[in-house]
């Protein structure tokens, strides 16, 4: 995957989240993981891990790697 089609799949996450409306762009962890994607975005290199939002119940899970995969799961714990 080149550069080009990393950013697209990168730029398609943040526009899903921002339709979800979940209120978490402000939090540090999304400051967090937008720092992952744009290290992605230049490298390449595969990264996969999960980022706890704390006070959302959220938690967001990514696995970038040949296919560009994340998701945002429920945890009331978090």
């Amino acid at each position: 995957m080149d550069m080009k089609q990393r950013t697209a799949e990168v730029i398609g996450i943040f526009k899903k989240l921002k339709e979800l409306n979940l209120g978490i762009g402000g939090f540090e962890e999304f400051d967090e993981f937008r720092t992952i994607c744009n290290e992605f975005i230049r490298s390449g290199k595969y990264v996969k891990g999960n980022i706890k939002v704390l006070g959302t119940k959220r938690i967001i899970c990514y696995d970038f790697n040949d296919r560009v995969e994340c998701m945002l799961k429920y945890d009331e714990t978090v």
